[in-house]
């Protein structure tokens, strides 16, 4: 059992216990274990899986895959809501691993006449869910964690200075990148998410 599915256990449980807890800041350090709530929407448009370039065009130069640039290709497009909520560890060495439970909210569109809600990583647990290893860098008050693949996610943002919250934003595609396509409802999406992250365990 890792580390993280441990603390998720204890939370779960309802068993967390007061302890002599080492200051999660000293020299900088960040480590130790912070609940996590997430907001962010999605806009998808239903350009064929075979678009070059995805479903999106990208106003001005050098904004390949850059977000705030996108415009949907086609008339078929719909905005989802996002919310989620997890566990972040940090070990204080430049890497951690989470665990979340996510939330969206689709609208009507063609693929489905009614709105309807979909999760994520929701079992009758939370022992049962997979965690996601990271490796992460703090360079003042910045913060930058990258997720490898094959979720490959960079989160970047800002820490307190005694390290007990930060706020961390992600946006798909990174600039660069291309756009990804979900099979699953078969539309092209870009979103953008902002997490908030209290710890809540020291290390």
């Amino acid at each position: 059992m890792t580390r993280l599915a441990a603390v998720v256990m204890m939370i779960a449980t309802g068993l967390f216990m007061a302890v002599t807890m080492a200051s999660a800041s000293d020299e900088g350090v960040l480590r130790g274990v912070y609940g996590m709530a997430a907001t962010g929407a999605c806009l998808h448009d239903k350009s064929p899986a075979d678009t070059p370039g995805g479903g999106f065009t990208f106003s001005g130069t050098g904004t390949l895959g850059n977000p705030v640039t996108a415009t949907p290709k086609s008339d078929d497009h719909f905005i989802s809501t996002y919310m989620g909520k997890g566990i972040f560890y940090f070990d204080g060495k430049g890497n951690g691993e989470m665990w979340a439970w996510t939330f969206c909210i689709l609208p009507p569109y063609t693929g489905s006449l009614k709105p309807k809600v979909t999760q994520a990583l929701q079992p009758s647990t939370p022992l049962n869910m997979p965690t996601v290893p990271f490796t992460y860098v703090v360079d003042g008050a910045r913060v930058v964690v990258t997720i490898p693949p094959p979720v490959k996610l960079t989160l970047s943002g800002w820490i307190s200075s005694d390290h007990k919250t930060m706020t961390l934003e992600s946006a798909l595609p990174e600039q660069g990148q291309g756009v990804q396509y979900n099979g699953v409802i078969g539309y092209w999406q870009i979103c953008t998410i902002t997490r908030t992250l209290s710890r809540i365990v020291d290390e």
